[in-house]
């Protein structure tokens, strides 16, 4: 497997006989690991955001206030759903790089505008 330190050894892709330093780092797959973490992030917050909103606000029925002929707690989801869709335009747009996906593949940086 590993002769000397510091040089990597040829590996050879039929055999099962290599440790994982002697495999190159894709840097699609490091760019896939961030952008699954922002999403993961953004889920959480949002599932966050609506539990939050729906113990706090919508608990006694008798307590409700109305805006907009809605009771306040539906409206305030309809608000962070609407900000929610214009958070993932921005993570599209910002975050979110297009690649090649041949076994050789880079990267397709945005040009910008």
């Amino acid at each position: 497997m590993g002769e000397t330190k510091g040089k990597r050894n040829e590996i050879d892709p039929m055999s099962r006989n290599y440790e994982f330093s002697d495999i190159e780092p894709d840097e699609r797959f490091v760019q896939i690991m961030k952008e699954y973490w922002v999403v993961i992030g953004v889920f959480i917050v949002h599932c966050a955001l609506l539990i939050i909103n729906l113990y706090t606000l919508g608990a006694d029925p008798s307590k409700y206030t109305y805006v907009l002929g809605l009771p306040l707690w539906l409206f305030l989801e309809l608000c962070e759903f609407v900000v929610m869709i214009i958070t993932c335009f921005f993570i599209i747009d910002h975050v979110f790089m297009d690649m090649d996906v041949t076994p050789k593949g880079k990267l397709i940086k945005k040009e910008k505008k």
